[in-house]
């Protein structure tokens, strides 16, 4: 029946069918073979400057048609072939980059790093993802396989070596030249090492109440001379000051803290070091070898337990007391090997001061076991200790494992000492703004100032060499 004009113009909206999939909007997307393309509607690649698309046949197109410089219309200029491996596993690529150039100002020459870099093949991220690996403690050749078994792309381990070493020297020179938060008061302790064959230590420091690492350096003695060195480093030219050090009961320093550069620094023996130095001198008095690992006979705990007392001791007066007790006990004693106690005596006697120097200033820590845990940081690295090849790559893995702490340490820190600002404000202003309380503002503020070029610093290093893109 034919439609009558009326009905014809009243008659449901006509809509002009151009596609299926608007038909019938349940089907899935075409699936595209060629990765890039897919890529390309995702987002172009752009710079400050030109607008890079990628095209149908792996083509990368400069999408502007005139000159930034002088407007002028651009030309075609041919075709350069370039191989990509391209981020997040996407695999190798093979792309075409067509070229154009200006009449007046020549060649167009866009950014394309985000694709690789300049004179490589290897997107940038690898190179800061491998950096990030060996900062956690695996070697070139663990990060060979991880790169294998997570993105199914072969690496050589020089690769690898090399992109590891660009970071080395500006990482030395920043850890160098930039002081952490320290409250004065470190802990010292070194680390027997064989690199290649040879005999070095590491010595290293840490703050026992901000827990950052002032400095970590390999050297090839552990002398009165390495130690003023690594002292002198972890001052950062005397923007620290160091005013109490814990260490064990190594007399390697020598005369060290009696020049005038050190000899306000208050010393503190490591407790458990001390209690080791006594209990050999009381096994060898009860018949046991020194080096036993056997504890001390069930008769004679009572003779090492008043010897723990006065190492224990809660103040200075207590410590006294037990000083004589054990002058006492020792005197009445009879045996072999009773010189042995008398050792252990004149030593405690001489350490008297280092034990007890914790009791006086509570900031100094009784123990260098903070230290020594982070020792075992550095031994992450499987290499570390015995199997280095050069003293540069021994540094090299200090430097890493170092920046990863002090960098993870930073804003913990800064929110503290906001935190503590704060309450200072609330103070003054409960105290309406009483005299007293105003000078602390200046020095928030210079501390403020002081954190920020200090962790500015590692951002840099960070920014550069780590961050993923």
């Amino acid at each position: 029946m034919p439609t009558t004009k009326l009905s014809e113009k009243f008659a449901p909206i006509k809509i002009e069918q151009t596609t299926l999939y608007k038909f019938c909007p349940d089907l899935l997307e075409p699936k595209t073979r060629d990765l890039l393309v897919q890529l390309s509607k995702k987002e172009a690649i752009s710079n400050d400057s030109y607008t890079l698309s990628i095209e149908a046949g792996n083509i990368i197109e400069i999408q502007e048609t005139h000159c930034f410089e002088c407007g002028t219309r651009l030309k075609k200029n041919g075709f350069n072939d370039r191989i990509a491996i391209l981020d997040e596993g996407l695999g190798r690529h093979k792309f075409h980059l067509h070229r154009k150039y200006c009449r007046k100002c020549g060649e167009i020459k866009p950014d394309y790093s985000k694709l690789a870099p300049k004179y490589g093949n290897y997107h940038e991220n690898y190179k800061r993802r491998v950096r990030q690996h060996y900062m956690e403690g695996l070697m070139p050749s663990q990060i060979k396989r991880v790169f294998k078994i997570d993105f199914g792309i072969e690496i050589s381990k020089s690769s690898i070596i090399n992109w590891i070493n660009e970071a080395a020297e500006p990482l030395r020179e920043m850890l160098e030249k930039t002081p952490v938060p320290s409250s004065g008061y470190w802990g010292y302790d070194e680390i027997h090492m064989r690199i290649r064959g040879e005999k070095m230590y590491t010595i290293d420091t840490v703050d026992v109440n901000t827990r950052f690492i002032p400095v970590a350096k390999i050297s090839l003695n552990m002398g009165r001379d390495a130690g003023r060195k690594v002292l002198m480093e972890g001052r950062k030219n005397r923007a620290l000051r160091i005013k109490g050090l814990v260490k064990d009961c190594t007399t390697n320093l020598g005369g060290l803290f009696k020049t005038r550069s050190f000899k306000h620094i208050i010393q503190q023996n490591c407790l458990t070091h001390v209690k080791w130095a006594v209990s050999k001198h009381v096994k060898a008095f009860a018949g046991l070898s020194k080096q036993s690992k056997k504890p001390v006979p069930k008769e004679w705990r009572w003779l090492l337990k008043r010897f723990y007392m006065l190492i224990g001791s809660k103040d200075e007066t207590e410590a006294y007391i037990q000083l004589e007790i054990i002058r006492m006990t020792v005197e009445k004693l009879k045996g072999e090997k009773i010189s042995e106690l008398h050792t252990a005596l004149k030593q405690l006697e001489s350490w008297f001061p280092k034990i007890i120097a914790h009791q006086r200033n509570p900031n100094i820590s009784m123990t260098n076991n903070l230290l020594e845990g982070f020792q075992k940081k550095y031994l992450y690295y499987p290499a570390f200790k015995k199997s280095m090849m050069t003293s540069d790559g021994a540094q090299r893995v200090l430097d890493y494992r170092v920046f990863r702490h002090n960098f993870s340490k930073f804003p913990g820190y800064i929110v503290e000492i906001r935190v503590r600002y704060e309450t200072y404000r609330l103070l003054v202003k409960e105290t309406k703004n009483h005299p007293t309380l105003r000078g602390a503002g200046m020095f928030f503020k210079a501390q403020f100032k002081r954190l920020d070029a200090w962790f500015g610093n590692y951002m840099e290093v960070w920014s550069q060499y780590f961050a993923i893109l």
